[in-house]
């Protein structure tokens, strides 16, 4: 049975499919976090730089004392992590362009919470210890601002000074955004948090939640995590296309979709079983990730 789903432009992905695994990803951004334009094969390393503090010295004889302060962290690249998904047309109706892009939406996203599930489980106790610089006991009921002060001094202590964001839960992310600190507009000059829901740069460190804390973290009960970018590293691209010689003989067609901004690429395959009559839809990416140092502290309930 032949792929009737050839409408499906490249900028429509771009437009309709590439922006839900975007959103996804976003946490990923408070790490070493390198989105790759060119597609990826299991097995590869990729090199992610990794820009480290800097220090500085008095002038004696020349401006060129130093050194490059970026440095690169190697990453193995895995096999792809996708989501899937099928029409039959004989009992689901027609599976028309709008509706495979509205479940490719629904499958980037799911895409990109695997993603970020293994990543931050990098930030485990093995890893980031679990003395008194290490880690705070907050209930949500009483997380604030005043805490983020907290826990930015943790980080400065631990040597980290820049770069800093927040990764939340939902829950604590919901617990912050009725902060009277944050829903007072003359608190902080605007009135974001009411009206987008979306939470400010607070004390300099960006905020970000997710609902995709893997099980490694949240079984040590961990609901915040302050990090820099120097804690883990993270490349993220599109799978190799392996089906080049399947278009004519079994149906599929592949489409390698890229993010203009961010360089960020991904796989968008689509097919039909001709046993069944099944139109198939899938997004796919690769990825690798790679703990670097402890440049974190978290914030748990017990």
């Amino acid at each position: 049975m032949a792929n009737t789903l050839t409408s499906i432009s490249q900028s429509m992905l771009q437009d309709e499919v590439l922006p839900a695994l975007k959103l996804g990803l976003s946490p990923l951004n408070a790490m070493s976090f390198a989105p790759q334009d060119k597609p990826l094969s299991k097995g590869d390393s990729v090199i992610v730089p990794v820009v480290s503090a800097k220090t500085a010295g008095t002038y004696s004889s020349t401006f060129e004392s130093g050194n490059s302060t970026v440095t690169g962290t190697s990453v193995t690249i895995g096999a792809p992590t996708f989501s899937s998904w099928f029409v039959n047309p004989h009992t689901e109706g027609i599976p028309t362009a709008e509706r495979f892009l509205a479940q490719g939406r629904e499958a980037a996203y799911a895409v990109a919470k695997t993603v970020v599930e293994a990543v931050l489980g990098n930030f485990v106790e093995a890893n980031i210890g679990t003395g008194a610089g290490d880690e705070s006991v907050i209930a949500a009921a009483n997380y604030d601002v005043d805490d983020q002060a907290d826990m930015l001094k943790l980080l400065l202590d631990k040597g980290v000074s820049s770069g800093i964001s927040a990764i939340h839960t939902t829950a604590y992310a919901t617990a912050l955004r009725k902060d009277s600190a944050l829903q007072d507009a003359s608190a902080y000059g605007n009135n974001g948090v009411i009206s987008t829901g979306e939470l400010p740069s607070i004390f300099g460190m960006r905020q970000y939640y997710t609902d995709a804390f893997p099980t490694a973290v949240t079984s040590e009960n961990t609901e915040v995590i302050f990090t820099s970018r120097e804690t883990a590293a993270i490349a993220v691209g599109a799978y190799n296309n392996l089906d080049q010689g399947l278009e004519a003989s079994a149906g599929v067609r592949n489409m390698i979709v890229t993010d203009p901004d961010t360089g960020l690429s991904m796989t968008w395959r689509t097919w039909v079983n001709s046993a069944t009559g099944e139109y198939w839809g899938s997004v796919y990416v690769a990825y690798g990730t790679s703990f670097i140092q402890d440049a974190a502290v978290r914030i748990v309930t017990a």
